[in-house]
């Protein structure tokens, strides 16, 4: 008998903090690398793509391929880059730091909106709020 797995199960098999930490800040590294910036070039040299300009911080996020390369070429072993994934999943696992995320009107952490944050920002501008607001450590190259 062949198993099948449920809709259920794909959705909890999302990024989990401790588990995918390195993982999600991988991804949060090449999605801050963007064509024209010095965090772009950088990647470059690391064996990465530089992401088109224009990235926006939106509830659910999706990957191109040459994204999912990108993080592949930069972690460490082998790794499966989800395609897609919730924002604040991602913050979840990245800061792993015990408190929840998530997009309601504002970027929450646990139950306090951050300042500076709201849905459709600019990736690059959400995740300097997130680094000022002390949430995760700014990406290094």
């Amino acid at each position: 008998m062949k198993h099948i797995k449920l809709f259920e199960q794909f959705i909890n098999e999302g990024l989990k903090p401790g588990k995918d930490t390195d993982l999600a800040n991988t991804i949060i590294k090449v999605l801050y690398a963007e064509r024209g910036t010095a965090e772009g070039s950088a990647i470059g040299k690391l064996g990465g793509r530089e992401t088109l300009p224009g990235g926006t911080a939106d509830e659910q996020k999706y990957l191109s391929g040459f994204d999912k390369d990108s993080v592949k070429a930069l972690a460490s072993g082998k790794v499966r880059v989800p395609g897609k994934f919730m924002m604040g999943e991602l913050i979840t696992a990245a800061a792993d730091n015990g408190k929840s995320y998530y997009f309601d009107g504002g970027f929450v952490e646990g139950d306090v909106s951050i300042p500076g944050t709201k849905e459709g920002m600019p990736f690059r501008d959400f995740i300097d709020a997130l680094v000022k607001h002390g949430a995760i450590e700014a990406p290094k190259y």
